[in-house]
């Protein structure tokens, strides 16, 4: 069907304001009104975000006194992931609950800093979080630092990356992981110094002579004492 001599015109008005609530470790918690397109993370935002002492991996979202769903803010900030970000109605509360588990990482390591694990994330996951090794890492020279009650202070227990199955490698609540960094030293070589065009290391064969690498007074500089 044809309507002749007919316009339409569409309006769009002010999207609707939503109150939702967020509490527990948020740093400001309380009553927010938002958009009616917001998200989880948009409340979070809101409320001035998580505090030290509230969790990033287990921040739950709860609807008519249940819980609907939880999101991973790691997945978000580690991954770009926002599959769990799920949209806020009237009435939602957006809690966050205490920090759980944490563990440390520093030395050789891609961000050195404290995170925070669930009950079966493991040595793999903390080395992933923390993005993963340096190129001068030690991946035989590594230990935790672990809360031992029994004498009243800490144990350090040797991790050696090539044999410790860091899929099943668990990890306690405070424990610290420091990755060494190798030795700064060069084995089969030979340096060369003084007033030589070229100084520096080359590499060492058995039977090697000095003409093997200065061949001739070309390679020395001039004032060089050919006598010494």
């Amino acid at each position: 069907n044809q309507f002749l001599n007919t316009e339409s015109s569409v309006t769009l008005g002010e999207l609707r304001s939503i109150g939702i609530f967020v509490l527990g470790e948020a740093s400001q918690p309380g009553l927010f009104l938002v958009s009616g397109l917001s998200t989880l993370t948009n409340a979070i935002f809101v409320s001035g975000g998580v505090n030290t002492t509230g969790s990033l991996r287990n921040i739950q979202l709860k609807r008519n006194g249940e819980v609907v769903s939880t999101f991973d803010f790691y997945d978000l900030l580690l991954k770009g992931d926002t599959r769990d970000d799920s949209r806020l109605i009237q009435g939602d509360v957006v809690f966050i609950p205490p920090i759980g588990k944490t563990v440390g990482a520093s030395g050789e390591i891609g961000r050195p800093g404290i995170y925070e694990l669930k009950d079966n994330e493991t040595l793999r996951d903390l080395i992933e979080f923390a993005g993963n090794l340096k190129p001068k890492a030690d991946v035989f020279s590594a230990d935790l630092q672990r809360v031992d009650p029994s004498v009243n202070g800490f144990s350090l227990i040797p991790v050696d990356f090539n044999k410790s199955s860091m899929d099943s490698f668990q990890l306690n609540n405070g424990d610290v992981l420091r990755v060494h960094s190798v030795v700064d030293n060069l084995k089969n070589a030979v340096l060369i110094s003084g007033h030589a065009k070229q100084p520096g290391f080359f590499p060492w064969n058995e039977g090697m002579q000095i003409g093997d690498i200065v061949r001739s007074t070309d390679d020395l500089l001039t004032m060089t004492d050919l006598n010494y």
